[in-house]
């Protein structure tokens, strides 16, 4: 009697335990997102935006930026700004501004201006279920050359491109703004 009281209190209390979660692969990034070979004479965000239109396949340079966190948890859309912002790491003193990649020196209007929007998207245009920052070495401040198709763009600066092609540079400095940006066959990126 022992032994089946014993017994029903084991699968009792195995009963009330939580089940562990079956493990989840994780989603990444594709590396044939990113290119290594920067593509050559690139126009700037700001030119390109100027004239393109939903639909429009567009290709420019920009820095990943334009606010406090420019990468979305979970979802792999990040902003980037107009190589023309200046970002407070090339302004004054070392430690200008916490949040350099931020632009919280310039303008609202040139800040709206001078954003894109970047998606990483599957097949039918569904971005990516995870985040795009550390993917092909994306973060805050760096160059970037965006290869992709315009989705949206309207009069209040909303301009939003599913990349197909992402070539990520190094960062600049207050010597040299366009350090990292890949203009140079010399300079050296990272």
């Amino acid at each position: 009697m022992r032994l089946l009281t014993c017994l029903a209190c084991l699968i009792l209390t195995a009963c009330e335990r939580p089940l562990e979660p079956a493990p989840v692969a994780s989603a990444t990034i594709p590396t044939s997102f990113f290119t290594s070979t920067r593509p050559a004479n690139v126009s700037d965000l700001l030119a390109v935006k100027e004239t393109a239109s939903p639909g429009d396949r567009v290709t420019f340079l920009a820095r990943v930026g334009g606010r406090a966190d420019p990468f979305v948890d979970n979802i792999a859309i990040f902003i980037v700004a107009d190589p023309s912002l200046v970002s407070c790491e090339l302004m004054g003193e070392e430690d200008h501004c916490p949040l350099p990649w931020d632009y919280c020196c310039e303008a609202r209007e040139a800040i709206a201006a001078g954003l894109a929007t970047v998606q990483i998207v599957v097949e039918g245009g569904v971005p990516l279920a995870v985040s795009a920052e550390g993917a092909g070495g994306l973060e805050s401040s760096k160059f970037v050359v965006i290869d992709g198709t315009v989705l949206e763009k309207n009069d209040e600066g909303l301009f939003t491109i599913n990349a197909e092609s992402i070539w990520v540079g190094g960062k600049p400095n207050r010597k040299d703004h366009t350090a990292g940006s890949g203009a140079s066959p010399t300079e050296t990126t990272g």
